[in-house]
């Protein structure tokens, strides 16, 4: 329990360890951004900036349904 008091938390947190198996590179314990890009700008007043999830596919079906009944 002592060893637990002793402990600082790094200020930025990196994976060093490898997990192994098949899926190691995609199932990484990260969450935020990896990397900065400049993202690109559309045409439309409201940007959707997703992955490919099922969270992701929804809101991307609901906006392109609301476009259109314009």
């Amino acid at each position: 329990m002592a060893d637990l008091l002793d402990y600082i938390p790094p200020k930025v947190w990196t994976w060093n360890k490898p997990s192994g198996g098949t899926f190691a590179n995609i199932n990484r314990p990260v969450a935020g951004p990896t990397h900065e890009k400049a993202l690109p700008v559309g045409r439309h007043p409201l940007q959707l900036y997703s992955l490919g999830t099922p969270n992701g596919v929804k809101v991307t079906i609901l906006l392109e349904e609301l476009l259109a009944d314009v």
